[in-house]
């Protein structure tokens, strides 16, 4: 754990030094729209970490301009998200080996029961899931979910992920406005905090709902069987009654000796009245 935590800081710090030198470059938000497009099928690039730092620079310096950076970032992410699906439905998510073991192919299940149970909320939070975007857009593309669905929840979803993502530096940034590399920082934590805060939220969240679900299909389930049940009464019933009505149609109309007699009686009497 203390070998993880010092590792995660001195990337941070390598990370703080290279957005406070590209922070004045006029294509900052190229590096943004590039590194969210990528983050839509590649998840070890540092979109979300890049996106806080900048908007944390802007709070506290005001620069670059957070307006671009979150457009750049929400056009990138929107690419990104269509090209994980056309790669998903052109060669499949088996192709990448890190969705194939451990994070990944948990991801990948997530991914195939969220879209088939509820994909409107599954593409909305996927985003905030380690692993989760990238594998919600690959498998989309593979099951051949329709793209004409597809897009505009991902454009919906990267909007908000966009303003999210900026809104945490902006606070953070004005917290420490006379310090900016205070202020990237915190930024990150924060970043890194509420990321694992929003994950356990929204698995919590996805449970209850499957929790839901199951319980209404039991409901319906027993419902089913109930009127399967009932309807297996209502023949039996019928056949019975039917049965009983033929019986006493039959004594009625009389199928003994009496009966035969009674015919040859009459018609006896018929032919006496017949002309010879």
């Amino acid at each position: 754990m203390g070998e993880l935590l010092d590792r995660l800081l001195s990337l941070t710090g390598v990370l703080e030094d290279w957005i406070l030198q590209i922070g004045d470059a006029w294509w900052v938000h190229l590096v943004v729209y590039a590194f969210a497009a990528l983050d839509g099928f590649f998840p070890t690039v540092p979109s979300e970490s890049t996106i806080v730092s900048l908007s944390s620079l802007w709070s506290s310096s005001g620069r670059p301009s957070i307006i671009l950076i979150g457009l750049a970032a929400w056009a990138g992410a929107f690419t990104g998200d269509n090209l994980g699906y056309l790669l998903g439905n052109k060669i499949g998510w088996e192709r990448f080996r890190f969705l194939r073991e451990g994070k990944g192919r948990r991801a990948v299940e997530a991914a195939e029961n969220g879209l088939r149970k509820r994909a409107l909320v599954f593409l909305m939070t996927a985003r905030y899931i380690p692993f989760g975007r990238t594998a919600v857009n690959l498998v989309a593309g593979a099951v051949h979910y329709p793209h004409h669905l597809f897009w505009p929840r991902s454009l919906l979803s990267t909007f908000v992920w966009a303003v999210y993502s900026c809104a945490i530096g902006a606070v953070a940034g004005a917290w420490f406005e006379n310090n900016h590399l205070l202020a990237i920082t915190v930024a990150l934590v924060a970043a890194i905090v509420m990321a694992l805060v929003v994950e356990r939220i929204i698995a919590a969240v996805h449970r209850w709902l499957d929790r839901r679900a199951e319980r209404r299909d039991a409901e319906r389930r027993d419902a089913e069987a109930a009127a399967d049940t009932e309807a297996g009464s209502a023949v039996e019933t019928g056949t019975g009654v039917g049965t009983g009505s033929a019986v006493c149609a039959g004594s009625a109309v009389g199928t003994g000796p009496g009966a035969d007699a009674e015919a040859d009686a009459a018609t006896t009497v018929h032919g006496e009245d017949s002309p010879a």
